[in-house]
């Protein structure tokens, strides 16, 4: 069972809403309602996101600003997390914005006054973009090229005070479980001892939770789930869900005892 840290915002339970919101559109299940299928796309392929970042291919199923915007997420009080991490750390804490695309949300946290960020995407081209979007106005900002699943040629162990992640895990289901196990055992590598890995995700705990969880290398996760409103949900059963996740997942120290 979930640990639900903030009640006020649990979606009702067996609700259709609730039933129909924890898969992005690569798991989505057909409707049958006679109208031609539509191809979607697999959001756990490089060449998808590549297409997307070259302007290859359309941004409707790929909006820049995935899931929730920086304001939307400070109107929670998530911002709570990053202000721990500076109290933890010192000067500030040193985030890790986990498959980062073109975004805005990270410039305007940037901006908030958290400016020791790094971004790191699997498309080249999207992080010279940003590069040269933010040179002028956000110079401290990096950008570096790795895939999620495999950090260790890039980033150094317990470099990090937060990793965010905007829907990359969700992303990542579409290529498996051994895709997110190994994605969440970097995660726990390059976590500082104290440090906190927020995901933000369309999918409940039954789905994203256990796939932080079952990590590649049998790290452990304490994990705690929080839940708002979608700012962009449009009251359409076919359109975005009324309710995101966000898992608040810290390091247990040691692994998982063989049984």
């Amino acid at each position: 069972m979930a640990g639900y840290m903030d009640d006020d915002w649990l979606p009702p339970s067996g609700s259709e809403e609730e039933q129909d919101m924890g898969c992005l559109p690569c798991e989505r299940p057909e409707e049958g309602d006679g109208e031609a299928d539509v191809v979607l796309p697999d959001y756990g392929d490089v060449n998808f996101w590549t297409e997307v970042y070259t302007h290859q291919r359309g941004r409707e199923l790929a909006p820049q600003e995935w899931l929730l915007s920086y304001q939307h997420f400070c109107a929670q009080g998530w911002r709570r997390f990053f202000d721990a991490a500076v109290r933890a750390s010192g000067p500030g804490p040193r985030i890790l914005d986990l498959g980062c695309g073109d975004a805005d949300f990270m410039s305007e946290a940037y901006d908030d006054g958290y400016q020791d960020i790094t971004g790191v995407d699997i498309v080249e081209e999207v992080l010279e973009t940003m590069r040269q979007k933010n040179a002028t106005q956000r110079p401290n900002m990096k950008y570096v090229l790795a895939d999620a699943c495999d950090l260790t040629s890039t980033l150094e162990a317990k470099d990090f005070d937060v990793v965010f992640d905007k829907s990359t895990l969700d992303a990542l289901k579409c290529r498996g479980p051994e895709a997110t196990g190994r994605m969440s055992s970097e995660v726990h590598r390059i976590l500082q001892d104290d440090g906190v890995y927020l995901c933000v995700s369309l999918n409940p705990p039954e789905d994203a939770q256990s796939a932080i969880e079952s990590t590649a290398h049998g790290e452990r996760w304490e994990v705690e789930v929080l839940v708002c409103e979608n700012e962009n949900y449009e009251g359409r059963r076919d359109g975005p869900p009324k309710h995101l996740y966000m898992y608040v997942a810290r390091k247990q120290q040691g692994k998982a005892e063989c049984t």
